[in-house]
């Protein structure tokens, strides 16, 4: 399966060689992990359990933390 991702700004092309793909994944497939990233299909967050397919506008965004502890 060939899923075009928008990351950071840009396009990413990726290719699994399965015909089923989940959320988690494209996170495995780009090194990121579920802690700091998440997954956007169609406009709505994803659990990474979730399947993708071909059709989906998928999104994937950093989680960003911050603040004094």
């Amino acid at each position: 399966m060939r899923l075009i991702v928008k990351y950071r700004g840009q396009n990413k092309v990726l290719e699994f060689d399965k015909d089923k793909v989940k959320a988690g994944d494209i996170l495995k497939a780009l090194n990121l992990s579920k802690d700091f990233a998440f997954v956007v299909r169609n406009g709505e967050i994803v659990q990474e359990n979730e399947e993708i397919t071909q059709n989906d506008e998928i999104r994937v965004v950093n989680a960003i933390s911050g603040g004094i502890f």
